[in-house]
């Protein structure tokens, strides 16, 4: 029997890594038999490389996620077969590849490259949805959109979108559901943020609601959270947070707008690193100072402009894409 080193050191048969594929895409959409159960643990059973490659398999997809069970497959299986083709070459060579590849994968924004939409460094889009729907992008955002006849699905791979849902015009009302890496966000007549900070070794997604509701499911957690306007909340892959109350001006970035109310420096700071390229840092003796205003995103370097005027502070500069904020 294989040991666990043995999984991660033994080389993967490239024809058994794409069967393997294959056969975690068919089990996990949903729509598997039990003929196919069958059937995989025949195909398991008949080669000693087929039964590794089947165990790599399990593994990618329980350390990577590439295809949780509570997602399934309703996007991946639809009738998008290039899509679906491009999903397996990419499970077919991490099947084959070792775990220091997978961690490359994962630290890598593979999946916004892949993303339907994007914006970068700076730039806020508004779009109109099919359904009627309207949808802001935030700075540095990627998402898929996927409408079929089942699901109204925004999946978010990074970044922040604001979402104004509309009435469905289908004939059947399909749900509205923006799905992360941690899990889904489905609006109930709604108004509302959501925004994943993805990381290698954790990722969170924030959700606020400025009208209506959402109903929240982890991955994980089979438990549904009822989040009503005003309030917001993060969670992860297994737990929802406790809720908060969402404080006014949070969402002025729709409009290009940063809005502090007694905001700390170090957090206004951290906003506008956001929307510029390279590092910008503030000095841990001042990130408390107090701010409030409102400030046009569009133009970061006039914003430390005129922080380091009406503050006791000074820019320091290495090159552009290198700026600090010091005590004065």
């Amino acid at each position: 029997m294989n040991t666990t080193a043995d999984k991660f050191i033994t080389s993967i048969d490239p024809r058994a890594a794409r069967e393997a594929a294959q056969w975690l895409m068919r089990l996990h959409s949903g729509k598997h038999s039990e003929a196919d159960q069958e059937a995989c643990e025949a195909w398991r059973k008949s080669d000693p490389a087929h039964e590794l490659a089947w165990q790599r398999a399990e593994m990618v997809s329980k350390t990577l996620g590439m295809v949780p069970a509570s997602v399934g497959m309703p996007v991946l299986d639809r009738p998008a077969l290039l899509e679906r083709r491009a999903t397996i070459k990419t499970l077919a060579m991490l099947i084959a590849a070792s775990p220091i590849v997978w961690a490359t994968y994962r630290a890598a924004p593979w999946h916004e490259w892949a993303a339907g939409v994007k914006t970068a460094k700076g730039e806020i889009r508004h779009m109109t949805l099919g359904d009627g729907s309207k949808i802001v992008l935030n700075t540095d955002t990627a998402i898929d959109i996927a409408f079929d006849e089942h699901t109204r699905l925004i999946k978010l791979h990074s970044g922040e979108i604001h979402i104004e849902t509309a009435v469905d015009p289908a004939h059947l009302p399909r749900p509205f559901v923006v799905q992360s890496e941690n899990g889904r966000v489905r609006a109930i007549g709604t108004r509302f943020t959501v925004r994943h900070d993805a990381a290698l070794l954790e990722s969170r997604t924030h959700v606020a609601v400025t009208q209506g509701k959402v109903e929240i499911r982890a991955l994980n957690n089979y438990t549904a959270y009822l989040l009503d306007a005003g309030q917001k909340t993060d969670f992860d892959d297994d737990r929802v947070a406790p809720f908060t109350r969402l404080k006014t001006g949070t969402d002025g970035w729709i409009n290009g707008v940063l809005i502090a109310n007694d905001m700390p420096l170090g957090e206004v700071v951290t906003q506008l690193g956001r929307y510029r390229s390279g590092i910008l840092r503030c000095h841990p003796s001042i990130e408390n100072m107090r701010i409030t205003g409102a400030f046009q995103l569009k133009d970061t370097d006039s914003i430390l402009a005129l922080l380091q005027k009406s503050l006791p502070i000074k820019i320091q500069k290495r090159t552009r894409f290198w700026v600090s904020l010091e005590p004065a």
